[in-house]
């Protein structure tokens, strides 16, 4: 399936009309175990799980997947040749491929999905914003770091944090774990509310209608407070 396809599941999940312009969706519980299910990876240990699931937390909130593990490279994207055009239709290769293969390390590099042109299967032409989140396991603990990308390259604005497995997976078998990674996770929502608060909220611009939101509100209190002044 398809991350545009994938983050559609979040937003029917989630009970968003797939009409609605998805520019940032909130990523709940419910979206989030939607995308990790409708992804079909394979898990290997609880703490692979737990890694999946902050990384469908991004998904979830309007993140689309270009390339994870050894493949998340800020220069792969820009100088990799396209294929020759033929008129056939191409399939093209899981960027999921490779994601838990790195050994105690973990590497996802995304685009916004407002940046991602569907048809292409890659980000638009022009300036595009994204993310790079990796991760190192030390002793018991999933230590994340994010950071925002500007057409693919690494800005400064960074959020790290940590991911005790004592709090966030519980013991699971290799049968649970190929049936529904989910069943690994410990609390799903206070896994999805970290993510959000710790990783995401700190390095993803606000919306622009969010913005636009916000400067109407600051106009209409400053009338407000003019027209009092008058008043007074």
């Amino acid at each position: 399936m398809s991350t545009r396809a994938l983050a559609r599941v979040a937003a029917r999940r989630d009970g968003r009309p797939l009409t609605e312009p998805v520019s940032r969706p909130m990523a709940t519980p419910p979206a989030v175990l939607a995308v990790m299910r409708a992804a079909r990876i394979i898990c290997r240990t609880p703490r692979d799980a737990v890694m999946f699931a902050v990384h469908c937390t991004f998904m979830a909130e309007g993140y689309v997947l270009l390339a994870a593990g050894d493949n998340v490279d800020p220069m792969m994207i820009q100088t990799k040749e396209e294929e020759p055009d033929d008129g056939l239709p191409k399939r093209r290769p899981d960027p999921h491929l490779g994601w838990n293969d790195m050994d105690d390390e973990y590497a996802f590099k995304y685009c916004a999905l407002g940046d991602y042109d569907n048809l292409g299967g890659k980000p638009r032409r022009g300036r595009y914003s994204g993310a790079i989140l990796k991760a190192m396991h030390v002793g018991n603990t999933l230590m994340v770091h994010a950071v925002r990308t500007e057409d693919g390259v690494r800005s400064e604005t960074l959020a790290s944090a940590e991911f005790a497995l004592a709090t966030h997976a519980k013991d699971a078998d290799e049968v649970t774990l190929a049936a529904d990674p989910s069943l690994a996770l410990a609390n799903v929502a206070d896994l999805v509310a970290a993510t959000r608060s710790s990783l995401i909220d700190p390095i993803t611009p606000p919306n622009k209608e969010d913005e636009a939101k916000g400067d109407d509100a600051g106009e209409r209190a400053k009338t407000g407070t003019s027209s009092a002044a008058a008043g007074g």
